[in-house]
């Protein structure tokens, strides 16, 4: 309490108008297989374009694509996208096996190889190597006359040239220095070692065996990589150009994939110190290569690439041995499921097309312990309706321990759809479009509204079904917790189930009401930390109350409960309770229940009954 010393006017502020924030409901989260884009680490796409963007097109390796596409078909627009690759030790990161494209660019100091034979004004010839760099000072040159009458040829065996000059009746060289450089340029074996070039016309001499010299290589001087692994990257090329506004000292980079130009930077400096430096400029920056400078640190106009075109290469998508065990992941290396633990805002998670028991039992072990989303998974492809059973209970042909959790939900059949890549008939996973349709079910109502039957259950984009479950064998398989998707003539194909993976009957058997307790847990949660240090008594005790009051009446207004209580006072903090520096506070709520079994009674009554009297009988 403030201590007043003099007469005035003081002013406090007491602040009653905490209320429940809003949080995510519909966020999810994929683990899966892609063609390009960071492994290990979540990204937010919004729409299937900047999946594209950012994890390439659909791969016959995985589903991760289709489920996407599913999901933002169906209503999805927040995904968290986590690619994975093979790791040889799942407690390692680096043991990463998938590989970036590269490749290393060479600098402009090489020099070319060189040699003269004969004499100025006479029979002089100039001979370069064509390749620049210290391979051509193992370029040997001989000129050779022998015999009479003999004409001119060349001969060519590894990187040794002979030149064979004609020769007239007494022996004597015949050809001249312009004949000789037509020759060689004739001969493509030599012409693609050498240029010879001369001003002069005499007559050549013999010449003994010589080397070119003087060739040196060209030093690496910029490293290339894909922005990330994979062989994609492999489709990618750079194209060195001396530069827009200083030719002299500048160069232009050019990116191109798949033959494209998809980004251009110009006017890139090799000196550390300039801020066009080529890694300063595009590190970071582009969405498709990072750069290492390899050359020295002077920077000088000599140390820019060399221009011409060069394609990256040496990428690998880590696919190799690819197991369980990289999409379960590991909690200390943030891998696989574990990459999400950043991500609070998470609501649903998958790994569409990944069905073995090792998988489905992590992701419920993740869900379970972070208790604020929920696994969404489906039977493996190609499963009768009693097999599908089998496989959740996990008897029959499996021999895994029976999935129960109320955090995660199991889904029958797959999806067909006419596949984007070769326009034939395909089966998907239905996760992803599962998941579209809880984002769109919560768009058009709320948490606690079934994301199922034929409005918010209504599946888009799928042609049918990889099993056409009758209704008899809807009725043995729904009781055991999976949710079969159905077709039907007039309403198209529909999800028609909504059951969690929870065995022991109770209201959190259902999916509504599991994300409901998610929902209101987790706001309240978030919300209430304004009491922690806060005095333990009553009037604490009111302003929790205040808070959550207002929260769970709005949600009653809005049908996701039947009722709701609240207690906070001396009955839930005793004076054990205060003195172990503990508030507690019991929320009870009656959860809305869904209308899955319609019962519709028609009864025939006699002409004169009264059906007033009826309806007070019933």
């Amino acid at each position: 309490m403030a201590t007043y010393l003099s007469p005035g006017v003081y002013t406090r502020e007491i602040d009653f108008s905490y209320y429940v924030k809003q949080i995510s409901t519909s966020s999810c989260g994929m683990v899966g297989v892609a063609e390009r884009g960071p492994i290990n680490k979540p990204v937010l796409v919004t729409s299937w374009e900047q999946f594209i963007n950012k994890f390439g097109s659909y791969l016959q390796a995985g589903y991760l694509a289709y489920a996407a596409r599913a999901f933002f078909d169906n209503g999805g627009s927040v995904l968290y996208v986590n690619r994975i690759a093979h790791l040889t030790d799942p407690t390692d990161k680096s043991s990463l096996t998938a590989v970036k494209s590269s490749v290393t660019l060479k600098d402009r100091r090489a020099v070319t190889a060189m040699l003269e034979t004969g004499t100025a004004g006479t029979d002089r010839i100039t001979w370069l190597a064509r390749q620049a760099g210290a391979d051509g000072n193992g370029i040997s040159i001989e000129l050779v006359a022998s015999g009479t009458d003999t004409p001119l040829s060349v001969d060519v065996t590894g990187q040794a040239i002979t030149v064979n000059l004609a020769t007239d009746s007494a022996g004597d060289p015949a050809a001249t220095a312009d004949q000789v450089v037509a020759a060689i340029a004739a001969k493509s074996e030599a012409d693609a070692l050498v240029q010879a070039t001369t001003e002069d016309t005499g007559i050549v001499q013999p010449a003994a065996s010589a080397n070119l010299a003087g060739g040196q290589d060209a030093q690496d001087t910029l490293r290339a990589l894909a922005v990330n692994e994979g062989v994609w990257g492999d489709r990618l090329s750079v194209q060195i150009e001396d530069g827009t506004l200083d030719p002299a000292t500048g160069f232009n980079l050019v990116i191109r994939y798949k033959d494209e130009v998809v980004e251009v930077f110009k006017d890139l400096s090799m000196d550390e110190s300039a801020s066009n430096h080529v890694e300063l400029a595009i590190n970071e920056r582009s969405e498709f290569i990072s750069v290492e400078d390899l050359g020295p640190l002077s920077g000088t106009p000599d140390d820019r690439p060399a221009t011409g075109g060069f394609s990256l290469s040496g990428g690998g998508d880590g696919l190799v041995d690819l197991n369980d065990i990289d999409y379960i992941g590991d909690p200390s290396q943030h891998t696989g499921f574990y990459a999400f633990d950043e991500i609070d805002a998470l609501n649903m998670l998958m790994a569409p097309g990944v069905t073995t028991a090792n998988v489905i039992h992590a992701g419920i072990t993740y869900a379970e312990n972070r208790k604020d989303l929920m696994l969404v998974a489906e039977a493996p492809i190609h499963l009768e309706p009693l097999e599908t059973v089998n496989f959740r209970k996990g008897q029959g042909m499996y021999s895994h321990a029976a999935f129960n959790s109320s955090y995660a939900a199991l889904y029958y059949p797959w999806l067909e759809i006419s596949d984007p890549v070769t326009g034939k008939k395909k089966l998907i996973p239905p996760s992803g479009a599962v998941g579209g349709c809880y984002a769109r079910s919560d768009q058009k109502t709320y948490v606690w509204y079934a994301p199922a039957g034929i409005d918010r259950g209504r599946i888009f984009n799928a042609l049918s079904l990889g099993y056409k479950a009758s209704r008899g064998e809807r009725d043995v398989i729904y009781p055991e917790g999976v949710n079969v998707i159905a077709s039907f003539p007039d309403t198209g194909i529909n999800i028609w189930g909504q059951k969690t993976l929870q065995s022991q009957p109770s209201a959190l058997d259902r999916v509504n009401v599991r994300r409901l307790m998610m929902y209101i847990e987790e706001a309240i949660a978030e919300s209430s930390r304004f009491v922690v240090f806060e005095p333990n008594n009553p009037q604490t005790w009111r302003a929790l109350i205040r808070l959550i009051n207002p929260f769970l009446q709005d949600i009653k207004d809005n049908g996701g409960f039947y009722d709701f209580a609240v207690q906070c006072d001396e009955e839930t903090n005793t004076p054990a309770v205060i003195d172990r520096n503990e508030l507690v506070a019991r929320i009870f709520v009656k959860p809305t229940k869904t209308a899955e079994f319609i019962e519709l009674n028609f009864v025939l009554t006699a002409t004169g009954a009264d059906f007033k009297e009826i309806f007070k009988t019933a």
